[in-house]
């Protein structure tokens, strides 16, 4: 089920989420955003709504709601459904035949975040040959995401990580990827992937803690030369990589364990001056 809890959001107009139709997202053009709730705070709101419209242009669509409708419409929703934590998806659908003509949707959407377990001790990643058409874009592809998703369950996966033809590792189907080496921090170049909120947040951290980054191409056989990995996204944070295609890898590193701590007190700090 795509939406769930009471009520969702169409064209401004609270709904029964029992009328919501899963089918429709299928046909069509469709960008679209998932944002982090906690404490009844949208996590890093003006940087998903930044990269909405960026996917916007991108695809040469038009939007015509303002980031203030945005704010105000998740506000209402989270008020309405009572719930303070989870995920709210805002999906803008145009029709396939007239583009000018879209449905705006904003509801909660089901969500898993990484437990204790994988946290601390990492989780298993496979590879899926795939690239995005436009990867600094965020359009629902509901192909690709079946074939990833069939990979996963099939081979018992957190998550697979997408290469190109040549075997370089991109980002992963619902994350970024992250590697370290000498304490350098890698991940693949920015016009290659979706440009992922918290990837951005944790290049920033970066340069603010002077922790060496670089932006370069990783391909699958030099996995293993790699002191470390892990993964990054809105529900899995800085998420470790314990083994990548039956490739061990530590998740434990320094480096790593730094980057979790300083990420975790960029989201404190965020909610504690917005309940403020």
């Amino acid at each position: 089920m795509e939406c769930y809890k009471d009520f969702y959001i169409h064209n401004f107009k609270f709904e029964d989420c029992n009328n919501f139709d899963d089918l429709l997202l299928n046909k069509g053009i469709s960008i679209y955003e998932v944002i982090r709730i906690e404490k009844g705070i949208a996590l890093f709101l003006e940087n998903h709504l930044n990269r909405l419209f960026t996917s916007a242009n991108l695809s040469n669509l038009n939007i015509d709601e303002s980031y203030c409708d945005f704010e105000t419409l998740i506000s209402e929703l989270i008020k309405k459904n009572n719930e303070t934590e989870g995920k709210i998806k805002i999906v803008i659908h145009f029709d396939e035949n007239n583009r000018q003509e879209k449905d705006v949707f904003i509801y909660f959407t089901p969500h898993y975040f990484p437990t204790q377990e994988e946290i601390k001790n990492g989780i298993k990643a496979g590879i899926c040959i795939a690239k995005r058409q436009n990867p600094n874009a965020k359009v629902l592809n509901t192909e690709a995401r079946s074939r990833a998703n069939n990979t996963i369950a099939e081979k018992k996966l957190f998550e697979v990580l997408l290469t190109d033809t040549n075997g370089y590792i991109t980002e992963g189907s619902r994350s970024n990827v992250f590697f370290i080496k000498d304490n350098t921090v890698i991940t693949p170049p920015a016009k290659d992937v979706l440009l992922g909120i918290t990837r951005n947040n944790i290049l920033k951290l970066c340069m603010e803690n002077k922790i060496k980054i670089q932006e370069q191409k990783v391909h699958l056989n030099d996995v293993s030369n790699m002191d470390a990995a892990f993964l990054s996204g809105t529900s899995l944070k800085v998420l470790p990589i314990s083994c990548i295609e039956g490739k061990t890898i530590n998740h434990q590193h320094q480096l790593l364990e730094k980057l979790k701590s300083l990420y975790n007190k960029l989201i404190e700090n965020y909610i504690s001056e917005r309940l403020t």
